[in-house]
């Protein structure tokens, strides 16, 4: 059935979905765009900017240190891991954009992303369409770019949302 999902994904969409897809999947690019929405609210936010910009800096710590850490780099030395559906699939499955091979359990772009806007939410909650437009778009493009599978999409949010509540926690 997520195989079923993902070949759905995969195909919906046309060249321009496509590259809007892999740009938004880029490491590069979120890495550029959480630290600019950090440092603009460090700045700009003279009340709670610094307390905001620190929530979002645990929650990228706790998401480096548990889906980064312990899922893509020490469970995999003792336990396999689920390989991601493009290259589990490649007849079924086009890969598009950067093409990882570490553990597709679960999506680090899903807990990354989900992580710093529920930090910009609970903050900002005027923000929340924003956010959850970009939540469904970077889901599709993950599975459009035949690099995750559904359950590692909702695991990913899963964790990026508690990263997030952890880091609100601690900062309150």
């Amino acid at each position: 059935m997520e195989l079923n999902i993902v070949k759905f994904f995969n195909s919906l969409g046309g060249k321009s979905l496509s590259v809007a897809a892999s740009f938004i999947s880029r490491i590069a690019f979120l890495t550029f765009l959480w630290g600019l929405i950090g440092m603009l609210i460090l700045f700009l936010d003279k009340s709670n900017g610094q307390i905001i910009f620190l929530a979002m800096a645990i929650a990228s710590i706790l998401h480096f240190l548990i889906s980064e850490g312990i899922f893509k780099m020490l469970l995999p030395r003792y336990y396999p891991t689920r390989v991601r559906p493009y290259l589990a699939h490649p007849k079924a499955i086009t890969a598009r954009g950067s093409f990882h091979k570490d553990s597709s359990f679960p999506s680090s772009h899903m807990s990354t992303t989900l992580a710093m806007l529920t930090v910009l939410v609970w903050f900002y909650p005027v923000v929340w369409p924003l956010a959850l437009l970009f939540t469904l778009f970077m889901a599709y493009a993950r599975m459009h770019n035949g690099m995750h599978y559904p359950s590692d999409i909702v695991a990913g949010t899963v964790f990026g949302m508690i990263y997030g509540f952890i880091a609100i926690y601690l900062v309150r």
